[in-house]
């Protein structure tokens, strides 16, 4: 076990867009941060990027669907590091289909990973979490789909609102113990998913035109931006929040509705 000073930070899904911006985020910000991804190779590919610049990085493999993956992670962290202080749960799937259409294969996916993942990697984290007396902080990542949503969306809409009224009642549970929970909650957000999503529309450009008139900051959220707030409420700068959904959409679920004719 490494004897160290610093604060130990779980990324779930970290390989890879948002996740990948957080995990960034806290190794710049004097982290040692657990890369609690499934890609192997992204996994290692960020281990490698992040050490090479002289962070501390520890990937470790791992599927949230799945409770002995997620408890053999929480085994390797506290083993070589001897704690927990912060779980940041991002891992998820998007999967839009038309209710008419889903199957329930399609439900598992998206439930599986979006929820049952969250509750797995908070209970045993949050388990090492009370053993060792660590007073930490779990951010979950859900989606502005749990406030407003759209046709098709019933199956992410319904795992996203599960994250944030699980984040409530873990508040409660865990604040006992001294650990915060919160959720941060992303709309349109520039990683390779949306990339990929807008360059399969027939008129890119005036799709991406009509997205960004939807957003009072004429632009849609960075990795970056997402990073910042989940490192806020990381922090002891917010030690008094817990049980709080906080939207980063740059105001796209502010609005009751957008027309350009009245």
């Amino acid at each position: 076990m490494n004897k160290i000073n610093k604060k130990v930070v779980v990324v779930t899904g970290a390989g890879s867009g948002i996740g990948k911006g957080i995990a960034s985020q806290f190794a710049t910000s004097d982290y040692c941060v657990v890369l609690a991804t499934l890609n192997k190779q992204e996994g290692e590919q960020l281990e490698k990027e992040l050490v090479s610049l002289g962070q501390e990085a520890y990937f470790v493999q791992t599927d949230v669907r799945e409770e002995q993956s997620v408890k053999d992670m929480v085994r390797a962290v506290i083993s070589h590091y001897g704690k927990v202080d912060v779980l940041v749960n991002n891992a998820g799937v998007t999967l839009f289909k038309p209710l008419l259409e889903a199957t329930l294969d399609d439900w598992s996916r998206v439930v599986d990973t979006d929820l049952r993942g969250v509750f797995l990697c908070s209970k045993y984290v949050a388990e090492a979490m009370v053993k060792t007396e660590v007073k930490g902080a779990i951010i979950n990542i859900s989606s502005n789909h749990a406030f407003r949503t759209l046709p098709h969306t019933e199956m992410y809409a319904a795992a996203k609102g599960g994250v944030n009224a699980m984040t409530r009642s873990m508040a409660l549970s865990l604040g006992s113990y001294g650990i915060r929970v919160n959720c941060v909650c992303p709309g349109f957000t520039d990683t390779d998913h949306y990339q990929t999503w807008l360059h399969d529309k027939e008129s890119p450009d005036a799709v991406e035109r009509d997205v960004l008139k939807l957003h009072a900051t004429g632009r849609i959220s960075t990795p970056a931006d997402i990073a910042r707030l989940v490192g806020f409420l990381a922090s002891e700068a917010s030690a008094n929040i817990t049980g709080g959904e906080f939207l980063v959409d740059g105001g796209l679920t502010a609005a009751l509705y957008h027309a350009d004719n009245f």
